[in-house]
Order: structure tokens, then C-alpha cells, then sequence
């Protein structure tokens, strides 16, 4: 009888160890072990912090944008005629509300978009206009009149749920200087009279 017991007990282990290799095999041809991913920094949180090349005839220069010290929601645009001035985050990662707001040299701009194209590291800012259902067709409207200078005011025509109507709207494009300098950007500090 015990040893019976013994024997049905070895038996019942060896079976377990079949099936346990077995279902091991099955469960690694499924699935591979894939590498961790890298850490997230705060670039590839934020792709459109960084230094960029203006594109156009009249005002070539540099612009620059940085994050607001308090709040990752908001950049800040340096480097356009306008002057220094900020901008909301509406959808990740890369499309921002410009409001209504005085610049840091005094003027007065209108509402606008500033979209980052990931793909292309290209930058386009349109001042005077803002579409909540899509902020990215106002560019699609730009790449029709793509004979005028990046920096020229065009008249664009604005939908909006209720109106449309004609706008001036100013279109800036820029081109990321170098992706692997902007890795380690900081977050920027909010001009004195901005905050």
C-alpha cells in the first residue's frame, strides 16, 4: 500500500513537470521579452521645446521655446517680431493655444496656433486665428499660398460652428536647429512682467 502511495504520488509530480514545460514552451512562443524602454525626458515629453531656424525672406532668425517654470502647460515663444510671448498646451504633444496677450515688447497680438510636426521637426505658429475643432487646418489653408514669404500677413478664411469669416493671419515657419542640443533643455523662467 505505501508503496502504492509512493508510486502514485511520483507519477502525479512527473506529470506536473511534463505540463509545466509544456505550457512554459507554449507561453514563451507567444510572447518575446522585449528591451525597457529608455527613460522619459522631458524632450520627449515636451518635442517642441527647443531652438529653431526661421524660414523665409524678411525676418530670418532664430526662435526659441522654452517651458514656463510653473506651469508644463504653458511655453514660451521668443524670437518673432512680436516680441516674447506664450502659449497653451491644447493636445499633446504638440499642438498650443495662443491667446489674446500683450508680448514683452508691448504689442498686442491676436488669438493663434502653434503646431509641432514631430515627423518633419517643423514649427508653424499662424497668428489671428484659432480653431477648437481642428487647430492644425489653418496650416493646410498656408501650404496653399506657399509662394508668400513665411512672415507675410495673408487673408485666411476662418470656420468656426456658427460664422465664417475672413481673417489676417500671420504665418511663421521654422525648421528644429538640433534635436540632440534640445535634450537637455530647461525649463524657463516667465519674464517679469509676464507673470
Amino acid at each position: 500500500m505505501k508503496n502504492t502511495f509512493f508510486f502514485a504520488a511520483a507519477l502525479l509530480f512527473a506529470t506536473a513537470t511534463v505540463q509545466a514545460q509544456s505550457t512554459r514552451d507554449s507561453i514563451a512562443a507567444k510572447y518575446k521579452l522585449l528591451p525597457m524602454p529608455e527613460a522619459l525626458t522631458l524632450q520627449k515629453s515636451f518635442p517642441v521645446i527647443g531652438t529653431y531656424q526661421l524660414s523665409g525672406t524678411e525676418n530670418a532668425g532664430t526662435v526659441s521655446i522654452a517651458l514656463d517654470s510653473a506651469n508644463k502647460g504653458i511655453v514660451w515663444i521668443s524670437g518673432l517680431p512680436q516680441g516674447t510671448f506664450k502659449a497653451y498646451l491644447k493636445k499633446a504633444p504638440g499642438t498650443y493655444r495662443i491667446l489674446s496677450q500683450k508680448t514683452s515688447a508691448g504689442k498686442q497680438i491676436p488669438e493663434g496656433t502653434l503646431v509641432f510636426d514631430q515627423e518633419t521637426s517643423t514649427l508653424n505658429v499662424a497668428l489671428g486665428a484659432y480653431n477648437e475643432a481642428d487647430p492644425a487646418a489653418i496650416f493646410a489653408g498656408q501650404a496653399a499660398v506657399s509662394a508668400t514669404p513665411a512672415d507675410v500677413e495673408t487673408k485666411v478664411k476662418v470656420k468656426t460652428a456658427k460664422t465664417k469669416t475672413k481673417a489676417k493671419v500671420t504665418f511663421y515657419t521654422a525648421t528644429k536647429v538640433d534635436a540632440a542640443n534640445t535634450a537637455g533643455t530647461q525649463a524657463a523662467t516667465a519674464p517679469a512682467d509676464q507673470k
